[in-house]
């Protein structure tokens, strides 16, 4: 099956939101979402964060052009990504959230860890999707996106941003 163009238009409406949404939730909150992040580390996160959105380019030609999945990778891979997408825009507003201790803090952070688990366990079961489907060695550069995307967000988000911003 092809995956359904209105579930990718869907997909790209609500990534595009996500991404003009980010420096309007930021705004004045930016610094302090940055904690002790400054100098080499921040650059790391910057090309690491560029790596992540190139990293995810090959997975979106995949969806494009993929006649090979089912009816239930193609509802999979759909509530993922909306999975992925819902708990990046619910982790900036509250991370803003924190960063104005509107609310108290420890449910906070409990929130803004469990979102960014998410995050980084909805591409994970995204590459399992992808690879029960697929030969490895035919989409390798596909599993390379995905898994530094897992990378980033796993480890340099869930683990060290939160470890450095949330409990320092």
């Amino acid at each position: 099956m092809i995956f359904p163009k209105e579930k990718i238009f869907i997909i790209l409406i609500l990534s595009i939101i996500l991404i003009v949404s980010y420096p309007l939730l930021l705004k004045g909150n930016s610094e302090y979402l940055w904690g002790p992040i400054k100098g080499n580390l921040r650059k790391i996160y910057y090309v690491s964060i560029f790596l992540v959105l190139v990293g995810f380019v090959p997975f979106s030609y995949y969806l494009l052009k993929t006649n090979d999945l089912n009816e239930k990778e193609i509802k999979e891979i759909f509530y993922l990504l909306i999975l992925l997408i819902s708990a990046s825009w619910l982790w900036i507003i509250f991370s803003v959230i924190f960063a104005k201790k509107e609310l108290n803090e420890n449910f906070t952070r409990f929130i803004i860890v469990i979102l960014l688990l998410i995050v980084s366990l909805s591409i994970y079961f995204l590459m399992k999707v992808v690879h029960k489907n697929n030969d490895l060695k035919k989409h390798f550069i596909i599993f390379i996106g995905l898994g530094y995307a897992f990378f980033h967000t796993f480890f340099l988000d869930f683990i060290l941003w939160a470890y450095l911003v949330l409990f320092q």
